[in-house]
């Protein structure tokens, strides 16, 4: 798979983005506002707590945004089992896509094998959803971040994502190539973790991203324009 194309237009970008709404203190109304800003800017992905996902699937339904739900998050030390109860809940709820928290502990413990087997289960019960897979780049050392991206793709998910935004530093064009380049262009990568202005947003995908996660979507595409 070859590097994304930079986008030609702010709306080309807009198609790019992943709009996160997980503040957990987040109202009804913020929820709201957010959702009609993401139809308003036709995100190509809205992601918020399994709670409010049954609400927004009203507000996006008749665009062409897609509904995404966090799992696992954040820390992604759940039971497998829990993950897979949340994925059926979000397959109930008319969710399209799914990021989920790898189990990182397990991963920095040696224990690959245990964290592919989760990945695995979680993408058979998904099958025919994009599903993406949080590796948190913020804990995990150079050679911990290659095998957990080839993990991920070997496991079949659609996308490696970088981090939950929640560690520092978040995103990196430098983790994004390094992603990129450790699982070949196989899997699609997500940036996602502190990109707040247009120009780190070109960056990450000029590094190889093909989705950028951000909470700051319409200020990117403003400024875009």
């Amino acid at each position: 798979m070859s590097k994304p194309e930079l986008p030609r237009s702010a709306e080309k970008l807009a198609r790019m983005i992943d709009a996160a709404m997980l503040r957990p203190e987040a109202t009804r109304s913020d929820v709201e506002r957010f959702l009609e800003e993401a139809v308003l800017y036709n995100f190509a992905a809205v992601f918020l707590h399994p709670a409010w996902i049954g609400d927004a699937r009203q507000v996006i339904k008749d665009s062409p945004v897609k509904l995404g739900i966090a799992i696992g998050y954040p820390h992604g030390a759940h039971l497998t089992e829990t993950k897979l109860l949340e994925i059926d809940q979000g397959l109930d709820l008319g969710a399209d896509e799914f990021d989920m928290v790898m189990n990182i502990g397990r991963l920095r413990s040696g224990e690959g094998m245990a964290v592919a087997k989760e990945i695995k289960r979680c993408r058979r019960s998904i099958e025919g959803k994009i599903f993406k897979v949080i590796i948190e780049t913020g804990w995990l050392t150079d050679d911990e971040k290659r095998l957990a991206a080839r993990i991920v793709a070997d496991a079949g998910a659609d996308f490696v994502k970088t981090s939950t935004g929640i560690v520092a530093p978040g995103a990196t064009a430098q983790d994004v190539k390094l992603l990129y380049e450790a699982v070949d262009g196989s899997i699609g990568v997500k940036a996602s973790g502190g990109i707040r202005a247009f120009d780190q947003a070109l960056d990450m995908i000029k590094a190889g991203a093909s989705r950028i996660g951000t909470s700051s979507g319409r200020a990117i595409v403003e400024e875009a324009k």
